[in-house]
């Protein structure tokens, strides 16, 4: 379908026409020396985008363009204009947490195209966690990630002006962000056409989710958050299909969902994959309980990242707060009012992503894009199973947040819910 979205002289990219391309960009054409032995194929198996490989023994890039619709839908217009964000996000990031995204080599403003590294061994960290790989380092680079990102772009460290600037960048990525108000807040809680879910077994808690006012007007509430909150530069899709790993590296990509918004979506965002991905564990055992030890070491890095998260975000709080929000001026140092102001805004904002995150697993349960964390697990009853147990935490995590009161409490309830037994 030709969209309103297609600039004049957009056109998607063809393998044949790759070879033409690098040898038009000399920041490109350097990086191989000689183009005359260019190896091109297309490795893209998502919903918005074309990503190819182009290589030879001197160099390897990716390259990644959008596509004016979504693949799974053609008659679903989307806007070119979203690789610029994505674009802007890395520029605006590389500052702080360069080490964690893939180099940037190019961006074109015609073809919208990104060219980057190609990341090499890495691997797709949803496929690793299938796999019951271990990433015993990721704890701790991605909740330094998340540490610098959110708080490098909020008014703790920025000023006003700076910020506003900032936000001005990135406001107009309204198409993304109603693709999210839609998906996660709207359709899993209504009859929608594009909703699906693992039938039949899941159809009394599909019907329990559409007739409960109380959780809507919840959902509502992150929705409207969502809306008006700008705390920081968030990714906007931040789970484990967009980020890639090694067992000693770990890079985060994908970011073209960029926006201002809450903080809480971001971190709640990963949590809620990793729950998704303790409890699809046992989809994936070829005998039973083998993947025990596995679903321990899963809650336990859940628990690492919030922890480690808090204590770097407070400590640049406390070394680099030089943003207009809780000016230096008004307060002595080592403030007993401040420290405890500290610790209700970091209360706030585990109760925040304890919120998301719940709203997260929902979505990818009774909605239309699912994870291949549940959806590569062939028998349909042990998925349901699987897929039962985190949206009952889920449910819980929404309607009873207030409860959590710390990163234990969401790993007991984890255990529980895991443990539960289940009629379906």
């Amino acid at each position: 379908m030709v969209t309103r979205f297609k600039p004049n002289k957009y056109k998607p990219l063809k393998i044949n026409e790759l070879k033409k391309f690098i040898i038009s960009k000399r920041n490109l054409k350097k990086l191989f020396k000689n183009t005359s032995n260019l190896e091109v194929k297309e490795v893209g198996d998502g919903n918005l985008n074309l990503v190819f490989f182009i290589e030879n023994k001197h160099n390897s890039i990716c390259l990644k363009q959008p596509l004016p619709y979504l693949r799974v839908l053609k008659d679903w217009p989307l806007t070119l204009k979203r690789s610029y964000y994505e674009y802007e996000y890395f520029n605006t990031h590389k500052k702080y947490v360069k080490n964690h995204f893939p180099k940037i080599y190019d961006y074109d403003e015609v073809l919208r195209s990104i060219t980057m590294e190609k990341l090499s061994p890495h691997i797709i960290m949803r496929h690793g966690l299938i796999k019951g790989i271990k990433y015993n380092n990721f704890a701790e680079s991605i909740s330094t990630y998340l540490a610098k990102t959110l708080f490098y772009t909020s008014d703790l460290y920025l000023t006003a002006a700076s910020k506003k600037n900032l936000i001005s960048k990135f406001i107009s990525n309204t198409e993304l962000c109603k693709i999210t108000e839609d998906l996660i807040f709207t359709d899993p809680y209504a009859v929608n056409k594009n909703n699906r879910w693992t039938k039949p077994y899941l159809n009394k808690m599909k019907k329990k989710i559409e007739k409960d006012e109380k959780l809507k007007i919840i959902i509502s509430h992150l929705k409207l958050k969502f809306m008006k909150n700008t705390d920081a530069l968030l990714h906007g899709d931040l789970h484990t299909g967009s980020i890639m790993v090694t067992t000693k590296d770990t890079k985060v990509i994908d970011p073209e969902f960029a926006f201002y918004g809450p903080m809480g979506f971001d971190t709640g965002a990963l949590i809620a994959n990793l729950l998704m991905s303790f409890f699809s564990q046992t989809g994936h055992e070829k005998k039973f309980g083998e993947r025990k030890k596995y679903k321990k070491w899963l809650l336990e890095i859940i628990k690492t990242i919030w922890i480690k998260f808090e204590k770097k975000f407070l400590k640049l709080w406390e070394t680099e707060n030089y943003g207009d929000a809780y000016p230096k001026v008004l307060f002595k140092k080592n403030s007993k009012k401040m420290i405890l102001e500290k610790k209700i805004y970091m209360q706030n904002l585990f109760e925040e992503t304890i919120s998301y995150a719940g709203a997260k697993i929902i979505r990818r349960i009774y909605g239309f894009a699912h994870n291949i964390d549940f959806e590569w697990i062939e028998n349909t009853k042990v998925r349901a199973n699987c897929e039962y147990k985190a949206s009952s935490l889920a449910i819980e995590m929404l309607k009873n947040t207030n409860s959590f009161k710390s990163i234990n409490d969401l790993i007991k309830a984890a255990k529980i819910n895991e443990n539960m037994k289940v009629k379906l």
